[in-house]
């Protein structure tokens, strides 16, 4: 190894941001996926929201700009949290991992467990509450 490899190996090193990737719908953004970001960020120098950009339903009330705002609000810190838009169209999505390297599932408190995007828009609509 010369000086250089040396060099180089070390601006490398330096340069690296531990960073968790998150991906949702956040129909609406609650208090589950709010301690899922809060549990990515204690274990990382940064999160990356991958926000799907859905087609508005009964299922996905919020437009994007709402979701990215309810997101903001808890966090933000651009720095830390980054909010990317990917497409999503009406797909029924499933997220596939490579190989049994580099991921995690957030496992959190049973009454956060229970937390669900569902019930919380059926509430919504159950109180005639417009989610824009």
């Amino acid at each position: 190894m010369t000086i250089l490899d040396i060099k180089l190996s070390q601006d490398y090193t330096m340069s690296i941001t531990k960073t968790g990737v998150f991906i949702g719908r956040f129909q609406p953004f609650h208090e589950g996926h709010k301690r899922c970001v809060e549990k990515i960020l204690q274990e990382n120098d940064r999160c990356t929201i991958l926000l799907r950009d859905t087609s508005i339903t009964e299922k996905n009330p919020f437009d994007i700009a709402k979701r990215k705002e309810l997101i903001r609000a808890h966090f933000p810190d651009i720095s830390r949290v980054d909010i990317q838009v990917i497409a999503d169209p009406g797909a029924d999505l499933t997220v596939y991992i490579g190989r049994d390297v580099g991921y995690d599932l957030i496992q959190l408190d049973a009454q956060t467990e229970q937390i669900s995007a569902t019930d919380i828009r059926r509430k919504m609509y159950a109180e005639s509450t417009h989610p824009s």
